[in-house]
């Protein structure tokens, strides 16, 4: 399920989606509050100050915002392949080496096994772009993670 575009760059590509699991997901995750308990606002009845900005509003739309970009991030990697599940789960996000990746896999070449990385990040690419459009997440949040020869040879010019 990979691009099917010439000017995709699978290697720009590989390192957009490892920069994003290994730099963005984590605050993504802290973010969405997904790993805790979310509660109500409680209201003690007692009259305070006015404010002009509405923090607790600003929040839970924040948390929502956040935790629609989990859940789109698990329904991409859903749409991958069985394999590219396994290396995306295992790797970028349980952040296991190599080399127990190809265990897992069953895939025991070096350069092979590097090939399936790098056809498994481009995958989740084509997949979180819709499954952001599906659960509202902002560009923002989770941007495009395609990288494509065009792009790389204007930035090395």
């Amino acid at each position: 399920m990979v691009a099917f575009e010439s000017n995709l760059d699978m290697k720009g590509t590989y390192h957009a989606v490892r920069y994003f699991f290994d730099k963005k997901y984590p605050i993504i995750k802290r973010k969405s509050g997904i790993w805790g308990n979310v509660s109500s606002v409680v209201l003690d009845g007692m009259p305070k100050q006015q404010s002009h900005v509405n923090n607790v509003e600003n929040r839970m739309v924040d948390h929502s915002a956040y935790a629609g970009a989990i859940y789109a991030i698990h329904y991409a990697i859903a749409g991958c392949t069985d394999i590219s599940q396994k290396i995306i789960k295992q790797r970028f996000i349980n952040g296991l080496e190599v080399y127990k990746i190809r265990e897992i896999i069953g895939i025991y070449g070096h350069a092979t096994c590097d090939k399936k990385i790098r056809i498994a990040a481009c995958e989740f690419a084509d997949c979180i772009e819709p499954s952001c459009d599906r659960f509202k997440v902002p560009e923002d949040i989770i941007p495009n993670l395609h990288v494509y020869i065009d792009d790389t040879e204007k930035t090395t010019n």
